[in-house]
């Protein structure tokens, strides 16, 4: 097999995406539950009820063009609802495929370089699996598009107007990113101000009717989940650095370093003023949002892939030959897809199993929120309204039950004036939501924050606060002699969230 029968016949795509197949055999066991807004939402729409999570809220809590492919991949579902995850995972191969080809001009002359380099994309998008069903995919296939159109020296300014709505419309927080890309092209049409005319009209007409949509429907410009998560202007209270945001940013200091050193590489303005962009968005990530996703490092795992295409260019000489390239193909194959078997059929999780003292691999085979769901779809009257501390996604998703989230990421005013307003038992009753899912068997004293409850545990009683995830404040406490006890079951998030052993059900009496 040489190399240029490789390259040529795509052979060297199938290989480096093989690990996606594991998602076909057990596809709730990798997506993050977050993910699973997306389809149950576009069911939603889809069936004519609108853009709701719940029979309750309409909701704008989720990027545009993502849910835009997604309802395409609802209507075009010929089977059972759960069977659109497959149209999903189809999709989104097809999107890192897309990106791949746009990423060839970065790697010209240079096949370990893009060896090394798509396979960190098929590790993070594909063998962990905690990007499927989420933007991720389009994320990168809309950043890619527009770094290849500059790349070409592209000078339409119509395109690129388009190509920044597209790369914003897949995720928000990209703006810091397309800021410097946007000076990047102004810079090499010496500020023509005709961009600004040509793209600026485009630009409005997509972003500023999406913007104005959201403030028309929901009285802010940014969608309801982004408001929630971000403590903008005031910096988050306990900034914490997970190992993911460690490793990111310590990549994009080393690859704006390196081309302030090296200024000898190709597309060097480009690939400096995209690594300042990135820069800028994982500091604001760090600083002001909280419950920060594998999701929120798309431009950074870019920024990690070009690095690594220009390492090899300078320190490898034969970056061509089959005796390098067949060994690290190999090698890249048997980690991606090792991965991939062991999230598969384990608890298997980087931070949270491989790096964690406290924890090991185990096999877990089967999804334990999706257990759950289908336990309580059987236990409870159809179309039940639950009000749940977390994994509402899943939960929505694999029960047919209307989940309605805590945390408040995919409701909207009505639900945060109530909840604020109300006694909480009162809240439950208006709105005709008569089971409660909460954290139970704590391990230790202690005071434990979710994002929308926060438990106080003392000589092992736990008392429940409801708090508002918009303002932070902690509102009603919990009265459990009006509820009943309905079920009990083990933890299904144990891997993530090790501080309690059970969950229980309430009904509210």
């Amino acid at each position: 097999m040489t190399l240029n029968f490789l390259q040529q016949k795509g052979i060297l795509y199938f290989f480096i995406c093989l690990s996606a197949i594991f998602f076909l055999f057990n596809p709730a066991k990798f997506p993050a539950d977050d993910g699973f807004f997306y389809p149950q939402i576009a069911f939603n729409i889809v069936h004519g009820k609108g853009s709701y999570f719940n029979d309750l809220y309409l909701t704008n809590g989720y990027h545009p063009l993502w849910m835009f492919f997604c309802v395409i991949a609802e209507l075009i579902n010929p089977f059972a609802k759960q069977n659109v995850v497959y149209i999903l995972w189809a999709l989104q191969v097809i999107f890192v495929l897309l990106s791949f080809k746009k990423l060839e001009v970065f790697f010209t002359d240079n096949v370990v370089g893009k060896i090394l380099g798509f396979f960190c994309i098929s590790i993070l998008f594909f063998s962990l699996g905690t990007l499927y069903l989420i933007e991720a995919h389009l994320n990168l296939f809309c950043f890619c598009l527009l770094l290849w159109f500059l790349a070409k020296q592209k000078s339409n300014d119509w395109i690129f107007g388009l190509l920044f709505s597209l790369v914003f419309l897949s995720r928000l927080d990209n703006v810091f990113p397309l800021a410097f890309l946007g000076i990047y092209y102004l810079v090499q049409r010496k500020w023509d101000y005709r961009v600004f005319l040509k793209s600026g009209i485009i630009i409005i007409l997509i972003v500023g009717a999406y913007l104005l949509s959201n403030f028309y429907w929901f009285g802010s410009l940014v969608p309801i989940s982004g408001r929630i998560k971000s403590s903008f202007p005031h910096l988050q209270p306990n900034l914490y650095l997970t190992i993911i945001s460690k490793f990111f940013l310590a990549i994009n200091l080393i690859a704006i370093l390196f081309l302030i050193l090296i200024k000898s590489t190709k597309y060097h303005s480009l690939k400096f003023f995209f690594a300042l962009g990135s820069l800028f968005q994982i500091l604001y990530n760090i600083g002001f949002q909280s419950q920060i996703g594998q999701w929120y490092y798309v431009a950074q795992t870019l920024v990690l892939v070009l690095l690594i295409g220009d390492l090899t260019l300078l320190l490898i000489k034969r970056r061509n030959s089959n005796y390098v390239v067949y060994p690290i193909l190999i090698s890249g194959i048997l980690i991606s897809c090792l991965i991939g078997y062991f999230k598969m059929s384990s608890n298997f999780s980087i931070q949270f199993t491989l790096l964690d003292e406290k924890s090991e691999i185990a096999d877990r085979k089967q999804d334990e929120v999706k257990v759950f769901a289908e336990e309580i779809k059987n236990t409870l009257p159809e179309n039940s309204r639950i009000y749940t501390y977390d994994f509402p996604g899943k939960l929505a998703f694999y029960s047919d039950l209307n989940i309605i989230p805590a945390d408040g990421l995919v409701a909207n005013k009505t639900f945060f004036d109530e909840i604020s307003t109300l006694k909480f038992d009162q809240f439950l009753r208006k709105n005709k939501i008569s089971y409660l899912n909460l954290p139970a068997a704590f391990i230790k004293d202690d005071d434990y924050n979710f994002i929308g409850i926060f438990v106080k545990v003392r000589k092992g009683k736990a008392t429940y606060f409801i708090k508002n995830s918009m303002t932070k404040e902690k509102l009603d406490s919990l009265d459990l002699k009006n509820y009943k006890l309905i079920k009990s079951h083990k933890n299904p998030i144990k891997t993530w969230q090790k501080e309690y052993d059970s969950i229980i059900v309430f009904q509210l009496q």
